[in-house]
């Protein structure tokens, strides 16, 4: 039969119209999957974002609620910390030496360890340890707020905030973890609370991960000098010091879940 004249010409052009069609359609789809991607990514930064701001402001009201005690000596103190995605856990202890050297070169000398808390969102950790807390991304870190070290021309004040961990739970995650702080003992140590003192050399030795950090702090107080050993240590040295004082506050802490 005779093909009827123009019908090759309308053939042509409904094939080029589906064609059309089906490549603005994979353009359209291509579009709106790329945008999800990118919009899911800016979200979960978004969140993350937010979720360490938040962590970081609870952090603030536990170390408010640790002061409590070791300042007013508070009995105990709750904190409440929102996880959602992150992870709420018992930190790797570090180590405070407090020492002492007298005129005859003795050496009197303390050991503090302590079990940090620790709140981790991916590569980012906001922390609580000795009495300070931290904010870190990867190899890079601040100290938010700093311990209760009193360091002046006239005396030397060291409280230490000696945080352990007690019960089951040692790392928790998805739902409102109550941090639960007792204070078991705040007592002044003895051979260290002395007016005029007769120690010649007062040194701070610290072991921890963000020494660095420690020793940044440290080294804006008065008469203290300090050295970094090892990358996870820092030592800090004051001599011939007026008046030593030197107090430890046991906080034994667990997480309720």
């Amino acid at each position: 039969m005779d093909q009827r004249p123009g019908s090759g010409r309308l053939d042509d052009r409904g094939l080029s119209e589906v064609l059309g069609f089906a490549l603005v359609f994979a353009l359209v789809v291509s579009t709106v999957i790329l945008v999800a991607l990118i919009g899911f990514g800016s979200l979960e930064e978004t969140r993350d974002a937010e979720e360490l701001n938040n962590a970081e402001r609870a952090f603030d009201v536990l170390a408010d609620n640790m002061a409590d005690i070791y300042e007013e000596g508070a009995p105990s103190r709750a904190t409440e910390i929102s996880l959602q995605s992150a992870q709420l856990q018992v930190g790797d202890p570090i180590m405070m030496n407090v020492s002492a050297i007298n005129a005859s070169g003795g050496t009197e000398v303390n050991q503090f360890p302590i079990d940090p808390i620790v709140f981790e969102s991916g590569d980012s950790k906001v922390l609580y340890a000795g009495g300070a807390t931290f904010r870190t991304q990867g190899d890079n870190g601040v100290m938010v707020a700093g311990p209760p070290l009193v360091n002046a021309s006239e005396n030397l004040l060291l409280p230490i905030v000696q945080t352990r961990h007690r019960g089951d739970v040692t790392s928790t995650s998805g739902q409102t973890v109550r941090v639960r702080a007792v204070n078991r003992q705040r007592r002044s140590v003895p051979g260290f609370n002395e007016d005029p003192t007769s120690h010649q050399k007062i040194i701070l030795n610290i072991t921890s991960p963000r020494a660095g950090l420690w020793k940044s702090y440290l080294t804006e107080q008065q008469q203290l000098s300090c050295v970094t050993p090892r990358e996870d240590n820092v030592r800090c040295t004051v001599d011939d010091p007026e008046s030593v004082f030197l107090t430890r506050t046991l906080i034994i802490y667990e997480f309720e879940t």
